[in-house]
């Protein structure tokens, strides 16, 4: 089949009715253009896209796999932001999203999960919270005289969980570059100025409120403790897959974390202490209401590197409730911005909005 023949079949093809969103951003792209009608659209139809009967049964024989595992910790976590694992990945379009190969829903690879741990751990050892030795349990070691030891933890991948936002996980968003001349030439051959035309460009992510199942396979329940209090502060206070310097990446956890049991070795697990919280008033910046997401968010450039902030849904509601009217009424209608001084709340790489004291 040749070239116009293949487009002919693809733009026949009903994509409204289309389950796997993988296939549709990687196979159904219609054309290339400067303003990304073509992606759009494709997005617009992959985030309809719909968890199936076959998903919902997949998921239910996966969740019944790993109960039945010995020394397997189960818990469930709920996105409290976008999430975007796989922003890097080779695509058709100019930026990724990680899904499932066979049922094209949103998957946290193991890998990932244990990277992130890695991350943590890293920082935990570095301020004394965790010794050498958990550490070369969680992730392994290797010298140079030869002895080398895998980790004794097994990461599984985190499935999203069908019963979560109605079953239609994925949300369309943007990136906005304001500067493309100036980026492109890293600052060779152009200024960033006021006169430069914004470069909008959609990408696809995790909605907030979609809830995802994580496992962890242990050596024994002290360990398994250790290693989902570990997980669980990762997840919270760091945040995972790309962009979580803007506040994309966390979660939240229901249930409250299990203690870790009495130490019986030298090497036996510790509870995980949560980061020390501070704050920080960001100001004059620009806050921002997602009216998709019904978030309020906020970004600044400090020291050279942009940090984000956000609330959820919940405290988003709270915070709008706090403003006069004319504030509450510039951030929910038209351009949906006001010009602020904000109060951030800051744990880990996570930043929350707590306090908004408009400008204007």
């Amino acid at each position: 089949m040749n070239i116009e023949a293949r487009r002919r079949a693809i733009s026949s093809l009903n994509l409204k009715e289309a389950q796997h969103a993988g296939l549709v951003l990687h196979r159904y792209l219609s054309k290339h253009d400067d303003t990304h009608e073509g992606a759009k659209d494709l997005y617009t139809q992959a985030q309809n896209s719909a968890a199936s009967p076959v998903y919902a049964y997949a998921f239910a024989r996966w969740k019944e796999h790993l109960q039945k595992l010995g020394n397997t910790r189960l818990f469930a976590a709920t996105a409290s932001s976008p999430i975007a694992v796989g922003l890097g990945n080779e695509s058709v379009l100019e930026v990724g999203l990680t899904v499932h190969h066979t049922y094209g829903m949103p998957i946290i690879p193991g890998s990932a999960l244990k990277g992130l741990c890695r991350r943590g751990a890293a920082r935990l050892q570095d301020e004394g919270k965790i010794t050498r030795e958990q550490f070369e349990v969680l992730f392994g070691y290797s010298n140079g005289d030869g002895d080398a030891s895998a980790g004794y933890i097994t990461f599984w991948d985190a499935w999203y969980d069908p019963e979560s936002v109605e079953g239609k996980p994925f949300h369309r968003d943007v990136i906005t570059v304001h500067h493309p001349d100036y980026y492109s030439s890293r600052g060779a051959n152009a200024f960033p100025t006021d006169f430069d035309d914004p470069n909008p460009v959609p990408f696809l992510v995790v909605k907030p409120g979609a809830r995802f199942l994580f496992a962890l396979t242990v050596p024994d329940q002290a360990w398994g403790a250790f290693a989902e209090n570990l997980l669980k502060w990762c997840l919270q206070y760091l945040g995972v897959g790309a962009k979580t310097n803007a506040g994309y990446g966390f979660f939240r956890t229901d249930e409250p974390k299990q203690p870790t049991e009495p130490a019986k070795q030298s090497t036996a697990a510790q509870t995980i202490l949560p980061p020390s919280t501070g704050r920080e008033v960001w100001q004059s910046v620009t806050v921002s209401y997602n009216p998709g997401q019904r978030v309020l968010q906020v970004q600044r450039q400090h020291q050279g590197q942009t940090q984000g902030a956000s609330a959820d849904a919940q405290r988003t509601q709270q915070l709008l409730n706090s403003l006069s009217a004319s504030a509450r009424e510039k951030l929910t209608t038209g351009k949906r911005r006001l010009l602020a001084d904000v109060e951030i709340e800051v744990s880990g790489n996570r930043r929350t909005i707590v306090k908004i004291i408009p400008k204007e």
